[in-house]
């Protein structure tokens, strides 16, 4: 053993060694946190609570008669909370960028809506009403992610 060497000597030099700890720190603290995938899991959320709500109302529609403007008023409530679950899906814990991210969440998820039924159904709406949908989705994902950022931040 030599006589000048130290016996423990801690490393403090910012070589490679350290940036690769760095960077594998910065991944796991990242993960799940862009952007884009937090905002296509909001889409996937609320696109499911939907189809999930359709199916319990349509099976409650057998024993109920309900008038068309109560099928209309309950798919509209139906849109709202599905959004809502999907905004607070897609903001995670966030406390900056609910707007956008609600914004996208909203419109992603309208249009989606508007593409299934174009498919299913067979028929193309006008294209007010193609507009009013996805101004309805954009408005109320933005006011849901505004809402909810100021909530946490407060």
């Amino acid at each position: 053993m030599d006589s000048k060497a130290q016996p423990f000597v801690q490393k403090t030099d910012r070589g490679l060694d350290s940036f690769k700890r760095s960077m594998r720190r910065s991944v796991r603290r990242g993960r799940g946190k862009s952007a884009l995938g937090a905002v296509l899991r909001g889409v996937l959320v609320s696109a499911s609570i939907t189809v999930i709500s359709v199916a319990i109302f349509a099976l409650i529609l057998n024993w109920w008669d309900a008038s068309d403007r109560a099928i209309t008023a309950i798919n509209q409530v139906v849109k709202f909370v599905s959004i809502l679950a999907g905004v607070v899906s897609a903001l995670n814990g966030q406390t900056q960028g609910g707007t956008a991210r609600g914004v996208c969440v909203g419109f992603l998820y309208m249009a989606l809506g508007i593409l299934c039924y174009c498919l299913l159904m067979g028929e193309n709406p006008s294209l007010t009403s193609y507009l009013a949908d996805l101004g309805m989705g954009v408005a109320s994902g933005g006011l849901f992610g505004m809402i909810l950022t100021s909530r946490r931040s407060a």
